[in-house]
């Protein structure tokens, strides 16, 4: 039941973020941030099943694989419903401004390094680095900077993003917001938490992945950096993290 009130409070607190974030698109409606607000619950909800419910955990280990890879499914379902095209979710690997995106790339390395330095993850096996080089980037970057932009956007029906498509500063925000409460924000035995770390450096990590999924014009490089500065962080163990 907490995994159920928390993902219904989550969609809640992405629709009050879509509502704050409106004003300054006129691209942003009110259908679109329901849909919004929608598909971030169900997939706290679907990232959450196999914990809530140990049966479905269809794959083994120490880490969330399962509800990783329910989330992939819920974008496909999503995108598939709603005739959502590639283009509109970024899902290309033709590039623009190549050198800002390797630039990003090198430097969410060193904040990887740096975090890790910081708060001294340990030593990490072989599934943890096996999983944050995989599965955070492919499930969250199709959530966060995929789909949920789409769907503020109204990117749907085959609807796609026009050439010269102004960068949409309200979209990247309110999806930023949403993704530093989604790892900030936590509910058991009837209360709530908010953990301030936790969500800032989602938070300015999402802000940089939105703005370079819209530069590039690519998810790819939004998740490569996530992959990145997810295995240099755990990696840094090796280097005194730990």
């Amino acid at each position: 039941m907490d995994a159920v009130v928390f993902s219904l409070s989550f969609a809640a607190a992405a629709f009050v973020v879509f509502a704050l974030c409106k004003p300054f698109d006129r691209r942003l409606t009110f259908a679109a941030g329901a849909l919004f607000a929608l598909y971030l619950g169900l997939d706290d909800l679907v990232t959450g099943l196999a914990s809530s419910v140990p049966a479905l955990a269809v794959v083994g280990g120490g880490w969330n694989w399962s509800g990783k890879l329910y989330s992939l499914a819920l974008a496909a379902l999503v995108a598939l419903a709603l005739g959502i095209k590639p283009a509109a979710l970024g899902l290309t690997l033709r590039q623009r401004h190549l050198g800002t995106c390797l630039a990003a790339l090198a430097f969410f390395v060193l904040w990887g390094l740096g975090l890790g330095l910081l708060f001294k993850p340990g030593v990490a096996d072989a599934e943890t680095l096996a999983f944050q080089v995989s599965m955070p980037g492919l499930a969250e970057e199709l959530a966060y900077r995929g789909i949920a932009p789409a769907l503020l956007l109204g990117w749907i029906g085959g609807r796609e993003p026009a050439a010269q498509e102004r960068t949409p500063w309200a979209a990247i925000v309110a999806t930023a917001v949403a993704f530093g409460l989604w790892h900030g924000l936590g509910y058991a035995r009837g209360a709530y938490s908010f953990d301030p770390m936790s969500a800032l450096f989602p938070f300015v990590g999402s802000l940089a992945g939105g703005w370079l999924r819209f530069r590039s014009g690519s998810l790819l490089f939004p998740l490569l950096i996530h992959s990145a500065a997810n295995l240099a962080f755990h990696l840094s163990g090796y280097l005194g993290g730990g």
